[in-house]
């Protein structure tokens, strides 16, 4: 025979209600945080200690902050998609950029979140500047340029 569960069986304690708001407020929030400048420059301060091993300087153009914070990456690009991106480009990819020709251009596609980042090659004194030009999230992503997937 089948017993209904009274009301205080289906009920959340205070405690269990926080966790509950809690929970989705912090996904909220993860869906709507914008990647600031500040972030940006602690995510180059990052790429650049990384990078500085194969004498390179990552830097992020004007447009990179603007495209990383647009509403048509569907799912917002957050930092740690970026610090990733770049932790594992120079895992692969490291002393291959380093021996690239100044002015070349690539783009980095992060096979697992479809996030694409075209770069180009910049020699600034000794040391080749890595200028991020934009980031995007797009499954297809079409390019000319050679294709680095992480």
């Amino acid at each position: 025979m089948y017993k209904m569960k009274s009301f205080s069986e289906y009920a959340f304690t205070e405690e269990e209600w926080g966790d509950i708001l809690f929970d989705k407020e912090l996904k909220l929030r993860q869906l709507t945080e914008r990647v600031s400048r500040s972030d940006l420059d602690q995510i180059e301060r990052y790429a650049d200690k990384l990078f500085a091993a194969v004498g390179i300087d990552v830097e992020f153009t004007r447009h990179f902050l603007d495209r990383v914070n647009d509403e048509r990456n569907k799912k917002p690009i957050n930092q740690a998609e970026l610090i990733r991106l770049f932790r594992l480009t120079y895992k692969k990819y490291g002393k291959k950029i380093a021996k690239m020709n100044p002015d070349a251009q690539a783009v980095i596609h992060d096979m697992e979140t479809d996030v694409n980042m075209p770069f180009v090659l910049n020699l600034k004194g000794n040391m080749l500047d890595l200028v991020a030009k934009t980031v995007m999230r797009k499954k297809d992503f079409k390019t000319s340029n050679q294709k680095l997937e992480v």
